[in-house]
């Protein structure tokens, strides 16, 4: 990856001494690409030293070794930090990581000391710098071929624009975006070195940078290789992005480094690949190549917050400066990154740690590969994983609405009134191939289940021939059959359904190896890393299909379709069975699970250790701590709701003990009422006789007599009133009341 720079007529000027640099931030995203193309130039090995952003970092002595890096220059004392800066003959400061003040210190130190050596400074920058720069529009290129083509149709369309081109010629009309004034000041102060004796100071303003694991499109990226639908154009999209790959600024650094004495480089360069790429081409395009191709949809751009949203509304063209323009420039990626994009993706995979899983598990019918596929798939492929049976492959093909839809419904409706019989194995191998080389199997990989059933299938599926020497690659005519289906008339005398080749008998002399043979090879794009086959006896694949895991509806149909696995894999003739076919055409171990003395917890184990043995896998995955935080949070909380559900229900049932009591006490309490009631018109009842009688026999007579005392006031009323009643006792007559 490190190719020598040599520019026409160019010589090395150091060629017996090892060049020493300084690079600030060495683990830093630009830092990282620095050190790829710095360690070594012109035939010669430089000595490379510099700081660290995260100087406690756990790997910390790995990575300088796969940088490296010779020894990393400590900040905390000032005076050495300046003076082993100064000892360098190349000094490298990115923007992008470091921090201002210590940049601005560097700089006012180089412009007050003493330099004993020839330094070259460079200061990486950002085309943020020119954000605000004032810009004219001019017409598109092609636009008086279009405005011929509306002359023709006797419509006006609208005449579409693009910015005029910004050089480094223009460095003075540069106005930077909000919050990089602090940019363009270092950048000035930069510039004002150019009179220091043996200091040779260098501006690179860098496009927006891309490669290398991205930082400014990560997220574009991680959401389409996630196939996650969450990518937006930023309206209206036709704003053009002035784009560079991380190690094209590298390359043009190391340019600055080993420049002859006799070529003069312009104190400011701008960094920018030779594309025009708009923002939503961008997009677009990163979606196309890795995830599921779908239009992105254009939103305003108030209404969405994602970050770098002002980097992303830019809408600049710049041409590069004069060393990147130069045909012996070692471009990385010279046509920008949509043109890149199998690079560019497949770097990102690699900076990100992103490893396809692709394995195929095969069994008997009724083996119960689908509950440990799915827990597969979940573990390892999240969310929609790429899981696939050959009868899903063929449902998804039927529902494209093209003309191989078509024919395929056709085929298919044909072999349901033949059971037993397949689709053409050229037909099979078709529709699995194009699956399995869809972006989203290419990137993330994926699980197949059940399919290849045969050694021939897998040899159908997974090879392919391989170009004699000097022989071009045949390019693939576009199929008729991906073409939209317009319906009409069926065709009368359509062709026979093509029929399934019987192998041929082998012979002595096809035995033979036939030197002008084509030759075949493993297609390593879509081969499985992973094949697992599970074992089980007829008897226990019976009880699990009548425990509800998917198999053959009825009796028959298992017996045929167990007749014809055994007769694929377990042959006692030694003709090769499917796992052979990956043990040595790929070169694939096996893993054999017997599902009848394995539990399931114990079989995906199994499978976690196989599939971990060459290397753990990260692909945006939660770490096993993080796992068992959740488990541990989602056990605590189901527990917490327990709690709380008894809780309540134990709060219900006094509520409704206590709700009870009170309606029985209210009960109660009437109840007395009601008694109390009855007793006292009871009693009104009874007493109603006597005072009828007293009021008849006594209550005159009393009255009477009662007067009497108070008339005449005796000195013992008692007496008097109890002599009075005893005379008139028989002034009443009557009888005594009926009770």
């Amino acid at each position: 990856l490190l190719l020598p720079l040599r520019l026409s007529g160019a010589r090395p000027f150091s060629n017996s001494v090892k060049m020493r640099i300084f690079i600030n931030n060495v683990d830093s995203y630009v830092g990282k690409a620095l050190c790829a193309d710095l360690r070594s130039s012109v035939g010669q090995a430089n000595r490379l030293i510099g700081t660290l952003l995260d100087e406690e970092f756990d790997g910390r002595e790995a990575l300088l070794r796969n940088l490296g890096v010779s020894r990393v220059v400590a900040r905390g004392n000032e005076e050495q930090y300046l003076k082993d800066i100064l000892s360098c003959s190349l000094v490298v400061f990115d923007l992008h990581s470091a921090d201002q003040q210590e940049v601005e210190l560097v700089i006012k130190h180089l412009k007050v000391a003493t330099l004993d050596h020839k330094i070259t400074f460079v200061l990486i920058s950002s085309v943020n710098v020119w954000a605000k720069t004032r810009k004219e529009y001019v017409p598109l290129d092609d636009e008086e071929e279009e405005a011929e083509a509306d002359d023709e149709d006797g419509e006006a369309r609208e005449v579409r624009t693009r910015p005029q081109e910004l050089t480094d010629a223009d460095l003075e009309r540069r106005l930077p975006s909000p919050g990089f004034e602090p940019w363009k000041y270092l950048e000035t102060l930069t510039l004002a070195l150019t009179s220091k004796e043996k200091l040779s100071p260098h501006v690179v303003c860098a496009g927006i940078l891309y490669g290398n694991g991205e930082v400014v499109f990560n997220d574009w990226f991680k959401a389409a290789w996630l196939t996650e639908d969450r990518h937006k154009i930023l309206a209206p999209g036709t704003n053009y992005l002035p784009c560079v790959h991380v190690r094209d600024v590298a390359r043009l650094v190391r340019t600055v480094q080993v420049k002859p004495p006799e070529q003069e480089i312009g104190k400011y360069l701008l960094a920018v690949d030779r594309s025009r790429l708009t923002q939503a081409e961008i997009v677009q395009g990163i979606v196309d190549r890795i995830s599921k191709p779908t239009p992105v949809p254009v939103v305003p751009a108030k209404d969405t917050e994602v970050e770098y949203k002002g980097t992303l509304q830019f809408d600049m063209i710049m041409t590069p400066s004069a060393p990147m323009m130069s045909k012996n420039f070692p471009w990385w990626s010279r046509d920008g990154i949509v043109a890149n994009m199998d690079k560019v993706a497949a770097e990102f995979c690699k900076w990100r740690q992103l490893r396809p899983l692709k394995m195929v598990m095969m069994g008997p019918p009724g083996c119960g590969s689908e509950l440990l596929c799915s827990k597969l798939a979940e573990r390892y492929l999240h969310a929609d994983p790429p899981h696939f049976t050959f009868d899903s492959i063929v449902e998804d093909a039927m529902k494209t609405g093209t003309v191989g839809a078509h024919k395929l419904k056709k085929k298919v409706k044909k072999l349901a009134a033949n059971p037993g019989k397949k689709l053409p194995l050229a037909v099979r191998t078709k529709l699995v191939q194009k699956k399995l080389n869809s972006n989203v199997c290419l990137f993330r990989g994926y699980i197949l289940e059940g399919y290849p059933t045969s050694y021939d299938e897998a040899n159908s599926l997974f090879l392919e021939q391989v170009p004699e020497e000097g022989e071009e690659e045949v390019e693939e005519e576009e199929d008729e059959d991906e073409q939209p289906y317009e319906g009409g008339a069926e065709e009368e005398g359509e062709e026979e359904e093509e029929e399934e080749e019987a192998a041929p008998e082998a012979n002595e002399e096809d035995e033979e190896e036939d030197e002008n043979a084509p030759k075949f090879a493993l297609k390593k794009t879509i081969a499985p890393e992973f094949v697992v086959r599970l074992s089980s006896a007829p008897e226990a694949c019976k009880q699990r299909i009548f425990e509800g895991a998917k198999g053959p509806s009825d009796e028959k149909e298992f017996l045929m379709k167990t007749a014809e696995y055994r007769k694929a894999n377990l042959t006692q003739d030694g003709s090769p069975g499917t796992a052979d076919f990956f043990s040595e055409q790929g070169g694939t171990k096996v893993l054999e699970i017997d599902v009848d003395n394995t539990s399931v917890d114990d079989a995906f184990q199994s499978l976690r250790v196989y599939v971990e043995s060459k290397g753990q896998y990260f692909n945006y995955l939660k770490s096993e701590m993080t796992r068992c935080s959740e488990q541990e949070k989602q056990v605590a909380e189901q527990e917490k709701a327990k709690d709380d559900a008894e809780k309540a229900a134990k709060l219900e049932q006094a509520a409704e003990e206590q709700k009870l009591r009170e309606a029985t006490q209210k009960q109660e309490q009437h109840r007395r009422q009601r008694l109390a009631e009855d007793d006292t018109a009871l009693l009104e009842t009874q007493v109603l006789p006597l005072r009828q009688y007293l009021m008849a026999n006594v209550v005159p007579t009393l009255s009477e007599g009662l007067a009497e005392i108070c008339k005449e006031q005796p000195e013992d009323p008692i007496e008097q009133l109890a002599q009075y009643l005893f005379a008139h006792a028989q002034d009443i007559q009557g009888s005594l009341p009926e009770l």
